[in-house]
């Protein structure tokens, strides 16, 4: 079991960007990638069900050009920042493994336990 973890302020990410942490889980560091759109958060492993590689590969560059879906810089997958649903790309259908969150008096922490 994971613990909660305190991750950052609402306005420490930008709105339509994205922003990654090193959490432990089940004793094993995970790099997690939070979304901000509008004052909502969706939170995700940094893992392509594709390829098994990190989603970015320039440090928290995970949005295409209008910020409306995460991109894969291995291989171009499209990934729906709401649900994690790929809708483009090799691994099409999939889905990234989320990373519950939630955002408590301007405060991004975790919600649920894996």
């Amino acid at each position: 079991m994971s613990k909660d973890h305190i991750l950052c302020d609402l306005e420490d990410i930008s709105e339509g960007s994205a922003k990654s942490f090193l959490i432990e889980i089940d004793g094993s560091k995970k790099e997690v990638l939070i979304v901000r759109k509008a004052d909502q958060v969706f939170g995700y492993l940094n893992w392509c069900p594709h390829r098994g590689t990190p989603l970015d590969w320039l440090k928290d560059n995970f949005l295409d050009r209008d910020g409306h879906l995460i991109v894969c810089a291995t291989h171009g997958a499209y990934f729906q920042i709401e649900d994690g649903k790929c809708v483009a790309g090799p691994c099409a259908g999939d889905r990234l493994r989320p990373y519950p969150v939630e955002v408590t008096n301007g405060v991004i922490r975790s919600i649920s336990r894996f």
